[in-house]
């Protein structure tokens, strides 16, 4: 009788949420989960790559902002992640993905457009 021997599928873990990633045996990909960052220290799902992305357009505001101004910076801070990270997405798959309306993403878009000067 032979007995298969099987390597663990590989995995990846968020180190900001915990939330882990496997894949079936035999469906092993080349890499992260798409969306995923992975350096030699750290390890980031894509909700959490958003949320560190909301975090840091509004922890360069001043203390006087209101609640709803805050809200609008992390917003505004997910969208401008989403467009730098895929820019080729149209706006309506980005506000799909980010459950906000595509005139928003047309906003953030022309302003970093504008910007960056392309």
């Amino acid at each position: 009788m032979t007995s298969a021997t099987t390597s663990p599928a590989p995995s990846w873990t968020c180190n900001r949420c915990g939330v882990t990633t496997r894949y079936l045996p035999g469906h092993e990909p080349g890499g992260p989960p798409a969306g995923w960052s992975v350096d030699d220290s750290d390890t980031h799902c894509l909700t959490c790559r958003r949320d560190r992305a909301a975090e840091a357009a509004y922890d360069h505001a001043g203390p006087d902002l209101t609640r709803e101004d805050r809200a609008k910076l992390r917003a505004r801070g997910r969208i401008d992640f989403e467009i730098e990270r895929d820019p080729e997405r149209t706006n309506g798959e980005i506000a799909k993905s980010l459950g906000c309306s595509v005139p928003a993403v047309v906003k953030a878009r022309r302003e970093l457009e504008a910007a960056t000067g392309r």
